[in-house]
């Protein structure tokens, strides 16, 4: 049985006190040296907190105890292997193999896989791991961000699902569950996981979970949510300029122009080489019918990033309101050397190029109909088609 201090520390460890952890471990040592449970707990913590020093000095300790404990036996392959040193990663392979291997052989052989780019190796041990600890959140947890390192969404959702259910009070699972649904374009359930992240979020997390439901408020329109989300970022760093940025953003979703244009003053006279800043307060502006001002900040922003799409865009469709379709030609031709993909750079380059080239108007105006993802650059492209009789 366990000392009471060693209960103590495993208490602390999952209350996520480590250095409260560390010294109830501490003082079970004391009493008595040889406490493997002690000496156990002492090196999860330290690993927990990335203390590599500290774990092995401890792990090192237990196997002068225990010489034949396979998982401190894992423990310090791992923490070797991760060293440098060649033979530790055998080691941790055939300690891992072994048919009577518990779940941090197997972990640990996962977590170094992973960290060495074999995402094959890695998601073999963390599902041999699962058999041995299937009520364990970590494997599901490590196996959703291979997925997501594969290019998987689907499959890091499954698995970043898995790890939300067993661990339901912990905001992380549910925050990378968020992400899996956003990249699957699910923007609901995307909103309603990071909800509850949100509930159990503290820290960074916490501020990271704001962030996230932010740009997906924005993204599904709820412009409430979104400005509530904001104001909250605002107020846990009043001094960060990208919130008062995305502040004006919000405020120009619900259609109140005067004060995100404001807000995006304040945040270009705070940062004035933040060239997105000065996009979105040239849209303000133009949105104002305050169109003299929009055009002297896009081409002061079309100056700094001039193979940036966005204030490219923008600053042709002002100058070709003016007829400088020669201008606007050389500006969308020298983003599409940088940006051959982007859709709405060739449906404007169609427009621009429409009454002197018919023929080459016809070409980008197809290229931006098969690369639009945008419906509405899809639509626009159609319908220039037509007009060309392409």
């Amino acid at each position: 049985m366990a000392s009471r201090y060693a209960q103590e520390g495993g208490q602390l460890l999952q209350q996520g006190q480590p250095v409260e952890a560390v010294k109830s471990f501490q003082k079970g040592l004391s009493i008595d040296p040889k406490d493997v449970d002690c000496l156990m707990g002492l090196v999860r913590t330290h690993l927990s907190t990335g203390a590599a020093k500290d774990a092995e000095g401890a792990v090192t300790r237990l196997l002068q105890v225990q010489p034949d404990n396979t998982e401190a036996q894992a423990h310090l392959a791992m923490l070797k292997a991760q060293a440098g040193d060649p033979v530790a990663l055998v080691t941790l392979k055939a300690l891992a193999a072994a048919p009577t291997a518990g779940y941090f052989e197997r972990f640990n052989l996962g977590t170094l896989l992973a960290e060495r780019g074999d995402l094959e190796g890695a998601k073999a041990a963390f599902e041999a791991a699962q058999v041995v600890a299937p009520h364990s959140v970590y494997p599901h947890f490590e196996l959703g961000r291979i997925a997501v390192q594969r290019k998987d969404p689907a499959a890091a959702a499954v698995h970043f699902q898995q790890a939300a259910s067993l661990a339901p009070q912990e905001a992380l699972p549910h925050l990378m569950l968020s992400r899996a649904h956003a990249a699957n374009g699910a923007i609901g359930a995307a909103i309603a996981a990071a909800t509850r992240a949100l509930e159990h979020a503290q820290g960074r997390t916490r501020v990271a979970v704001l962030q996230d439901l932010f740009r997906l408020y924005l993204q599904a329109n709820s412009k409430d949510a979104a400005r509530r989300t904001i104001l909250e970022l605002r107020e846990l760093d009043p001094a960060q300029v990208r919130y008062v940025h995305l502040h004006g953003l919000a405020c120009m979703l619900a259609g109140e122009l005067a004060e995100a244009k404001a807000l995006f003053g304040e945040a270009l006279q705070r940062a004035p080489n933040q060239w997105d800043i000065r996009h979105s307060l040239a849209q303000a502006h133009e949105a104002l019918g305050e169109r003299a001002e929009a055009r002297k900040l896009l081409e002061e922003t079309v100056a700094v990033v001039p193979h940036e799409p966005g204030p490219t865009n923008d600053l042709v469709r002002l100058l070709m309101g003016d007829q400088d379709h020669a201008r606007a030609r050389m500006l969308l031709e020298r983003v599409l050397e940088a940006n051959p993909q982007d859709a709405l750079t060739h449906l404007n380059l169609a427009r621009a190029t429409q009454p002197f080239d018919r023929a080459e108007a016809t070409r980008h105006a197809r290229q931006a109909q098969a690369l639009g993802a945008d419906a509405a650059v899809k639509d626009e492209a159609a319908q220039l088609l037509t007009e060309l009789g392409g």
